[in-house]
């Protein structure tokens, strides 16, 4: 058989993804070395947070004689610890304690997996918790399978499959944990941007999609309605926040839903039982400009971020109870306070709560639905006054008083901690209060 030969026209045209495919290869090496790299230091941190943990129990122990349990003012407080210094929640803490527990004794094709840096904390994480409860016969089983997931799906794939094994392997754990789960169920609040926010409700599943489907229901009905130009996402959240403010969800007729706030004033006529506003407590902080209409500075919901200047004369307009107090406009320090509340006055605590709107530890809770403490106890002699007190939740309160933490008020008024573990916080206020002597004609 002869050669081909050349018969002549133009050369094949040359590739011309060829160079951009060797750029693009040397950036999918350098950004997977570089995520390898950020797991493998997420595995070291995770198990030093777990032997520091373990350190703790282990010193309380020796000391005590006694384990400390979960929800021991010990526990607490080192949680707050590590939680302050990575900046994470304490549930964010104690979840990846828990998990790295029981990756690391039960779960070792995963761990190594993880500390080679072939899988995100994110994934591993999920991995550990859903392995929590198993029997020690599946945890080969549940490894194996996970030590796979990791490395080649994402958190919520790596979820979804391994809490079907889970289900597989232990069927009566499911039925458990569903049990434990729903006494768990709670409400949570969140700011999001723009003065926006999300009320979050965790309940059964069953529940939760029957009132999805009965506020889209009605949503449904309002959005066909002549003259209604709102999306039926916005009817939605109408819909379900007059239900919970007013205490009930009419879709038809006047009496629909309500636009945001306007439920804070009148919501029917006279007489109409059924539109009767639920009270609810919010500590909103307004500039003296903004609230009189001479300014439009934003305001500050506790615990929620931002609003803006109109949605806060509204809140004005329509409040039972208000506080005003004067605001050095240089330093934010709080120089007159004048508690002209047109019910129960609330005097010095509402002081508090202007100074600190949410709890100092940094956990958001806000103001009125937290303690207020005394940073030197009530029963060693420690003054009901502003400059020894502080607002905090439960947990950091009991966590504070079980001596976990020094507490003192440096001399810009603001509460410092320092725990017993080396960390140190300040707690986090709004304003200073500055106390000026009685002939400035102050309350102080």
């Amino acid at each position: 058989m002869s050669e081909p030969t050349d018969g002549g026209g133009d050369p094949p045209p040359e590739n011309p993804f060829a160079q951009l495919d060797a750029r693009e290869e040397l950036f999918t090496k350098s950004l997977q070395h570089a995520d390898r790299m950020v797991n493998m230091a997420a595995a070291v941190r995770l198990r030093l947070m777990l032997a520091g943990f373990d350190g703790m129990l282990l010193e309380e122990q020796e000391q005590t004689g006694q384990v400390p349990r979960p929800d021991d003012p010990v526990v607490s407080g080192f949680l707050l610890h590590q939680a302050n210094e990575l900046r994470l929640t304490r549930f964010a803490i104690q979840r990846r304690l828990d998990a790295a527990r029981v990756l690391r004794d039960s779960l070792p094709k995963t761990w190594a997996v993880f500390e080679a840096g072939l899988a995100s904390e994110d994934a591993v994480v999920t991995a550990g918790t859903l392995a929590v409860g198993l029997r020690a016969e599946h945890f080969p089983v549940f490894d194996a399978k996970a030590a796979g997931l990791v490395q080649a799906e994402r958190a919520t794939a790596v979820e979804r499959q391994l809490a079907d094994l889970r289900d597989e392997l232990e069927p009566e754990l499911t039925t458990e944990q569903h049990v434990e789960a729903t006494n768990r169920r709670t409400v949570r609040a969140r700011a999001t941007r723009d003065g926006q926010g999300v009320l979050e409700i965790h309940s059964t599943a069953v529940d939760i999609a029957a009132a999805y489907d009965r506020i889209r229901k009605h949503a449904v009905t309002a959005h066909g309605r002549e003259g209604e130009c709102r999306t039926l996402g916005a009817l939605m959240a109408d819909l379900a926040i007059d239900a919970v403010l007013t205490g009930t969800m009419r879709s038809t007729g006047e009496g629909g839903p309500s636009y945001p706030f306007e439920r804070l004033g009148e919501t029917g006529e006279p007489g109409d039982s059924t539109r009767k506003l639920i009270d609810a407590t919010i500590t909103v902080l307004i500039p003296a400009d903004t609230a009189i209409g001479a300014g439009d500075a934003p305001a500050t919901v506790a615990g929620m971020g931002s609003i803006d200047a109109e949605t806060a004369r509204t809140i004005v307009t329509h409040t039972q109870t208000w506080t005003r107090a004067v605001v050095d406009p240089v330093d934010d320090v709080i120089l007159q306070f004048d508690s002209h509340e047109r019910y129960i006055p609330a005097g010095l605590k509402r002081l508090l709560h202007l100074r600190q709107p949410t709890c100092g530890c940094g956990c958001g809770l806000p103001a009125h639905r937290a303690d207020i403490d005394h940073v030197q106890r009530f029963e060693h002699d420690g003054r009901t006054r502003h400059q020894n007190l502080q607002v905090l939740c439960r947990r950091s309160h009991l966590a504070k008083d079980a001596g976990f933490a020094d507490v003192v008020i440096g001399e810009d008024g603001v509460p410092q901690w320092r725990n017993k573990w080396g960390g140190v916080q300040k707690m986090k206020t709004a304003f200073r209060i500055r106390t000026i002597d009685q002939s400035d004609n102050t309350p102080f």
